[in-house]
């Protein structure tokens, strides 16, 4: 991926958050995007309309203490440009990167979000603890898509993200609604 790409990634997270968060919260997306683009492993997944990109996935290794043998991921930012929203990018862009990841072997994807979207793409709340089980105060927003069936009854202990995603603040959900 070119730093052209990468800009243009950061600045579709920008303006989505920033018009349902507010412009500090899109801000502090985007330079978490960017940060995510940057490792590695982080897969990023697009998608087009009217020729320009109108949305965009990121996904990121998620790690249990006690089994790091499972490849398991985290879905976040998910950000659609304000024009496209309302027009499927978002299940879209989702749908592709869950593809993709059975393609490479993924046992379960993770996300911390919105709990009337996630569960239309298949998604269920699970007792799985987040890096920071203290700050779950919305334990529906906390879900999981199992790719390997029954996996997540087999996981359990810590887990943790990359660094970029280790901050509690990204993983408090009190003043969530």
């Amino acid at each position: 991926m070119n730093n052209s790409e990468k800009e243009i990634i950061k600045h579709i997270h920008l303006l989505a958050f920033a018009e349902d968060e507010g412009e500090e919260e899109g801000k502090a997306i985007a330079q978490l995007a960017a940060a995510f683009l940057e490792h590695p492993d982080t897969i990023s997944i697009s998608a087009e309309r009217d020729g320009k990109m109108a949305g965009n996935v990121l996904f990121t290794p998620f790690y249990f203490k006690d089994h790091p043998d499972k490849k398991c991921y985290l879905l976040a930012p998910l950000g659609v440009l304000p024009e496209f929203k309302g027009q499927g990018v978002g299940t879209e862009v989702v749908q592709k990167g869950i593809e993709y990841l059975k393609s490479i072997g993924t046992d379960a994807v993770f996300v911390l979000g919105i709990p009337t979207f996630y569960p239309l793409l298949g998604f269920v709340p699970t007792d799985i603890n987040t890096p920071y089980p203290e700050l779950l105060t919305e334990p529906p927003a906390w879900m999981a898509l199992e790719i390997t069936s029954g996996i997540t009854q087999k996981l359990s202990g810590s887990t943790s993200g990359i660094d970029a995603f280790m901050k509690p603040e990204f993983w408090d959900t009190s003043g969530r609604g």
